[in-house]
């Protein structure tokens, strides 16, 4: 009998392990960035239209197939022109991101569930929740400088909290790198 609850301690243990080790750490210098992925995300790069122009927008994206909880896990930097973000304040920041909410709640014809104020690294941020046909959108968009980083997550409603949401969401970093 030890032996068997030994035995299923074990593989218990290892297999947690084993799931742990499945998720991959990307990390970008380029995009200055880091997160933990499920398998290895694949990065799109996409020039869209803006109110201050047209601007990069570098998505990082990784879409199971099956035998996951969540159907998309992505971050999305995008770089807005310097000269729009010389002596702003608080309340500037705010719009930026208040249209960041906005464009991603009308975007997907969405419910917005909550909209939190966040600091993340010392930089202004949201945290939200979209509903929208059957899933919810789970996004942290942060405001650093002039760039703008998305972190987003989505997923059924039947399997809304499910760990890889805060796990996904939790391992996103900023990363500085010297410039030449």
């Amino acid at each position: 009998m030890k032996k068997t609850i030994f035995l299923l301690a074990f593989l218990i243990t290892t297999s947690t392990v084993v799931q742990a080790q499945d998720w991959v750490n990307f990390k970008s210098e380029k995009l200055e960035f880091i997160a933990d992925y499920p398998a290895e995300p694949t990065e799109t790069i996409q020039e869209v239209d803006t109110a201050v122009g047209k601007i990069d927008m570098y998505m990082i994206m990784y879409s199971p197939t099956e035998g996951d909880d969540n159907a998309v896990y992505s971050v999305i930097r995008s770089d807005y022109p310097k000269d729009q973000f010389v002596d702003v304040d608080e309340d500037y920041n705010d719009s930026i991101l208040d249209g960041a909410v906005n464009g991603a709640t009308t975007n997907v014809q969405g419910t917005l569930i909550f909209d939190n104020k966040v600091t993340f690294n010392g930089y202004p941020g949201r945290s939200i929740k979209i509903e929208t046909q059957g899933i919810y959108i789970y996004i942290n968009a942060y405001l650093v400088e002039n760039t703008m980083f998305i972190t987003q997550v989505l997923c059924t409603i039947e399997n809304d909290n499910n760990k890889s949401i805060k796990r996904f969401m939790d391992s996103f970093n900023i990363i500085k790198v010297k410039q030449d």
